[in-house]
């Protein structure tokens, strides 16, 4: 293989840095998958606990955000910390309504199926599974939403 000459090398680092600006402008850190599995954007590192949750990671390994539900927040709040925006405490209380709403949906519905002899506790699950399940939904929605208008602007 030819080695590449150092013009094009450096042209090709101009390009690579104004693409990078650009996207900076629009208000979009370009992520970057580390050997560990975590995410980068600037400073900060999203990781995957395997839990169940996600923690975002200053440069310093001090957790800055952990308990986080949905990949979306966490890429949501990485990235404004990234551009040098304040936590948004806003996306991640939706976050944690949305976990809080899962898992109350989910113990209805295990309820549900112990209560298939009882009419009126089974009918008081069932709705109280329904009012969960329509609040996570709306939880979620609001953070996918935010989520999505951010890739369309990559």
């Amino acid at each position: 293989m030819k080695p590449i000459p150092s013009d094009l090398y450096e042209k090709i680092e101009r390009v690579t840095e104004t693409v990078r600006l650009n996207f900076l402008k629009r208000g979009i850190v370009i992520p970057t998958k580390n050997s560990d599995g975590s995410i980068s954007l600037g400073r900060f590192r999203i990781v995957n606990q395997n839990n169940g949750f996600y923690a975002v990671y200053n440069n310093k390994n001090e957790i800055v955000v952990d308990q986080i539900n949905l990949p979306q927040t966490a890429a949501l709040v990485a990235n404004d910390l990234a551009l040098g925006k304040f936590l948004d405490y806003d996306i991640v209380q939706k976050d944690k309504k949305y976990g809080y709403a899962l898992f109350e949906e989910m113990l209805y519905d295990q309820r549900l199926k112990n209560t298939k002899r009882d009419l009126s506790s089974f009918e008081i699950s069932l709705t109280k599974s329904k009012k969960f399940k329509n609040l996570r939904q709306e939880y979620e929605k609001t953070i996918i939403t935010r989520f999505e208008k951010l890739r369309k602007l990559a």
